[in-house]
């Protein structure tokens, strides 16, 4: 009976393996039918649970548990452009993960793009590369993800920062990327992460808790009536306050 036991109990990992490698064999041949050179502006469901799928585990071999603070902040007649601070490569991949249900849109940097399967995958769930080197690329960038929001694809993030922190402290914001949410007539979520710098060092032998805080949400014809640069130094004002916390 004991031996019975452990067997059924050596099978549950087993069997969970054994699905793992099937997704994701399921997902990298799902991938050669995406152009790699594409930018998809569709839901699509099918890759959106491949994406998420993908997620989850990288959520689960990792020991991640988000906490999700203000969630009932969000807007619920729109969509909108959230905005966070910047720590970790982990951050945009916490966020999808506990706001799975919102069918986030990512804007990143144009290398992510080129990472084997990984990059397709991104673009066939419309995320968005920009060049923030160059402002005529960005601008193009820019009002591509504000005909997303118009055309009701999905809610846009973007970390103002542009790249990473590795103090904690923030770092110059590119207040052009405000501008999608003016183009598109939708409000700004303020969001702070905070932890996700951390899962490096810990995963996946130990856990590693994530706090994601929803601060505010600036409607949308505050948005509209704003500078960007004005608009910048708000939001930073907000993250700044809740990050010394």
């Amino acid at each position: 009976m004991f031996l019975k036991m452990i067997l059924f109990l050596l099978l549950i990992p087993a069997a969970f393996l054994a699905l793992t490698l099937l997704f994701l064999l399921v997902m990298a041949v799902s991938m050669l039918f995406v152009n790699p050179n594409r930018l998809y502006d569709r839901y699509n469901p099918y890759f959106r649970f491949l994406a998420d799928g993908t997620d989850l585990l990288i959520m689960i071999f990792s020991r991640v548990k988000i906490h999700l603070k203000g969630e009932e902040k969000l807007p619920k007649d729109s969509l909108y452009l959230l905005v966070s601070n910047h720590l970790s490569n982990y951050d945009p991949l916490c966020t999808m993960y506990a706001l799975r249900k919102e069918r986030l849109i990512f804007i990143s940097k144009p290398e992510n793009f080129q990472i084997p399967v990984i990059g397709r995958l991104a673009r066939s769930v419309c995320f968005r590369p920009i060049d923030r080197e160059n402002p005529r690329n960005a601008l193009v960038a820019i009002k591509g993800c504000a005909e997303l929001l118009k055309n009701k694809v999905g809610p846009v993030v973007v970390y103002p920062e542009g790249t990473r922190s590795k103090t904690g402290e923030l770092l110059p914001f590119h207040n052009s990327v405000f501008k999608t949410a003016q183009e598109a007539n939708v409000p700004i979520v303020v969001m702070t992460a905070k932890g996700a710098d951390q899962i490096r060092y810990r995963a996946p032998w130990r856990k590693t808790v994530v706090t994601l805080t929803i601060l505010d949400v600036l409607p949308a014809d505050h948005v509209k009536a704003s500078k960007t640069a004005q608009l910048g130094e708000e939001i930073r004002q907000m993250m700044e306050e809740d990050l010394k916390q």
